[in-house]
């Protein structure tokens, strides 16, 4: 999310156009041959105390949550904001039969926790709340690893939880690749944008160096997450580009199909328009924020290319041309993709 205070914190199924924008209904994820698709989600789901202050009503959200991810049938699901506890159970139980597998959540715990190793800047005090990522598959999670982000800006909110990112290798029909989920830095009335998008640069070196001190070019690296990258507002500061350069990598954004709604498009959503009002931005704001890629690293094999990224659009059953989307569960869209590997 773009504004996030952590503490304090069916479709139609006829092709719609929305402001000049063609948006159809996402197919369901290919799982043939050599293929890996990924879902990566911003599920807005707040702490039960902020949920409760501030009438997010995460439990009316969770199931559409829960839902919007078993239509679009992804083999890998990344999600972050898991801050509420009871919707993070809700979803482990409700996606176990497709998902069967899944890491903890990062910053839940600094040691221990069903991860076969945790890095980084993990703190236990009772101020500080989890990092809210997590990865779901329908395939089994051969290693898992958690880091806590060791950047963050002081003074905001992000200080004070373990945002950092979570590490899994998939073994899909005995093809091992790696998929990294992640949450970066989020802008902050009062402080710079200049500031936090020099943690989100170093964040992402974090990232890579973690990433390979643990696989090394033994396999495929993806990645995919709420890198709170401003692909449309941040042009002019080189953001997209320099964030490809410090993770060492290709991202892929729906940003660059001007058929595809932007991942956080207050305009279209609803309830992106309520959020604008609990945590002060622009109730029209509009850019893509949300990426799904790959890293690089010497003799590390890579997709055989970088495929189209997908906003997934489920709007309210009839909603046509003009009506808001009053069916999103979050602020966020989600994004989606099929690798084709080697």
């Amino acid at each position: 999310m773009r504004k996030r205070a952590l503490l304090a914190t069916a479709v139609a199924a006829a092709t719609a156009v929305l402001g000049g924008l063609t948006v159809a209904p996402a197919a369901h994820a290919s799982t043939t041959g050599n293929s890996l698709s990924v879902f990566a989600w911003n599920v807005d789901l707040a702490t039960s105390v902020v949920d409760s202050t501030e009438s997010e009503n995460a439990a009316g959200r969770t199931p559409v949550v829960e839902s919007i991810i078993k239509q679009h049938n992804a083999d890998v699901v990344v999600l972050d904001e898991l801050f509420n506890h009871s919707s993070t159970s809700n979803i482990e139980s409700a996606l176990a039969a497709q998902y069967p597998y899944h890491t903890p959540v990062v910053g839940q715990v600094c040691s221990g926790g069903g991860w076969n190793g945790i890095s980084g800047d993990c703190s236990n005090s009772l101020f500080v709340i989890n990092g809210g990522t997590m990865i779901f598959s329908k395939y089994p999670i051969t290693a898992q690893y958690a880091h806590v982000f060791s950047n963050s800006t002081s003074g905001t909110w992000d200080y004070d939880s373990n945002k950092g990112a979570a590490l899994a290798e998939i073994d899909k029909n005995g093809v091992n690749t790696w998929v990294v989920g992640t949450h970066l830095q989020a802008d902050q009335s009062g402080t710079s944008t200049d500031t936090t998008q020099a943690t989100r640069l170093a964040q992402l070196g974090e990232i890579k160096s973690w990433v390979d001190g643990i696989v090394g070019s033994s396999a495929p690296v993806l990645i995919g997450g709420d890198f709170n990258v401003e692909y449309f507002h941040g042009a002019s500061r080189g953001d997209y580009t320099n964030a490809q350069n410090a993770v060492g990598g290709v991202l892929g954004t729906p940003a660059t199909d001007p058929s595809q709604l932007t991942t956080m498009d207050c305009p279209v959503s609803a309830w992106c328009q309520y959020m604008s009002g609990v945590e002060s931005f622009p109730s029209d704001y509009q850019d893509s924020l949300d990426y799904i890629g790959y890293l690089n690293a010497p003799g590390r094999p890579t997709p055989l290319a970088l495929p189209s990224v997908t906003t997934d659009f489920d709007p309210q059953a009839g909603w046509t041309q003009g009506q808001s989307d009053t069916r999103s569960p979050s602020d966020h869209y989600p994004v989606q993709s099929t690798f084709q590997l080697p």
